[in-house]
């Protein structure tokens, strides 16, 4: 019975150290900063005391060097953890990064295409704006030549109008004059053929010098008159005489300037030579008396 007393105390004191090393071990693990401390329990001995062989200690240099290894295990975990989220946030960052550009350069393309777009309409607007200004520009000419070619066609149907009635105004006259004449020499030779005898004689003469000077003057009147037709006189004031030297027919021989503005005598000639063949008689008579005639150009000539 005593032995069995003297047995409780050992156990216990076994079972405390064991249960303190246990705890020693566990804060180890727990923080490198807990104090390990050793609880010794003292138990009453109530009979002899036997004391077990005690283990050895745990090293302090050991735990102080298996903490700081776990402590440096863990930095090395946290910084490890620290530079995987920072890869990770900066993989992230450059992602979003990559796909803000793309979305930016997808903007700034459309952006061009859009601009580029807006040019070639603008450039085509442009060209058809000059197109339809050139076909306007074109229309207009076209028209005014062609305002142009009408007013010039019906200028030149006017002017062949008036000379044509010019013309016939000029033969009507002729022909008139013409036929007078012819009648007033027919009753002229018949006036002197009744004048058959001696007595009559001298009066034949002075009715037919009378009849040639009668003629002579209608036909100086019908020359002047074709000469007035084609003559343009210079718009100052001056005069020239000429003289006309003509031909069997009416034909211009020659015409010689008298005297007078250098104008009028170029005029006057050219007016002449247009005029030729003259107004002429078949009466050889007649026409010795028209061989030269003098005609002054002056601004009455033309009235």
């Amino acid at each position: 019975m005593s032995d069995k007393k003297n047995i409780v105390p050992i156990v216990l004191s076994i079972a405390v150290h064991v249960i303190v090393i246990g705890l020693l071990l566990f804060n180890f693990a727990w923080d490198d900063e807990v104090d390990v401390k050793h609880e010794y329990v003292d138990a009453p001995i109530n009979a002899q005391l036997v004391t077990a062989p005690e283990r050895p200690k745990p090293d302090a240099n050991a735990i102080k060097k298996q903490q700081e290894a776990e402590k440096k295990r863990k930095e090395e975990e946290r910084k490890k953890q620290l530079e995987k989220e920072q890869e990770q946030k900066r993989l992230e960052a450059e992602k979003q990064r990559q796909e803000q550009g793309k979305l930016e350069q997808q903007k700034q393309q459309k952006l061009e295409e859009e601009k580029q777009k807006q040019l070639a309409l603008e450039q085509q607007k442009k060209l058809e704006e000059e197109k339809k200004q050139k076909e306007l520009e074109e229309k207009e000419r076209q028209e005014a030549e062609e305002k142009k070619r009408l007013e010039e066609e019906k200028r030149k149907k006017e002017e062949a109008e008036r000379k044509r009635k010019e013309e016939e105004e000029r033969k009507r006259k002729e022909a008139e004059a013409e036929r007078k004449r012819q009648e007033e020499l027919k009753k002229l030779e018949e006036e002197m053929a009744a004048l058959d005898d001696e007595f009559f004689e001298a009066q034949r003469d002075t009715v037919r010098q009378g009849q040639i000077m009668s003629e002579v003057e209608k036909l100086t009147a019908l020359i002047t008159a074709k000469i007035k037709r084609n003559w343009y006189p210079p718009k100052a004031p001056g005069a020239c005489s000429i003289r006309i030297s003509m031909g069997p027919g009416g034909v211009v021989l020659q015409t010689e300037a008298l005297g007078g503005d250098y104008d009028y005598c170029e005029t006057g000639k050219a007016a002449i030579t247009r005029s030729s063949p003259l107004p002429s008689s078949d009466d050889p008579e007649v026409m010795n008396e028209l061989r030269e005639m003098t005609i002054v150009f002056d601004p009455s000539f033309k009235e």
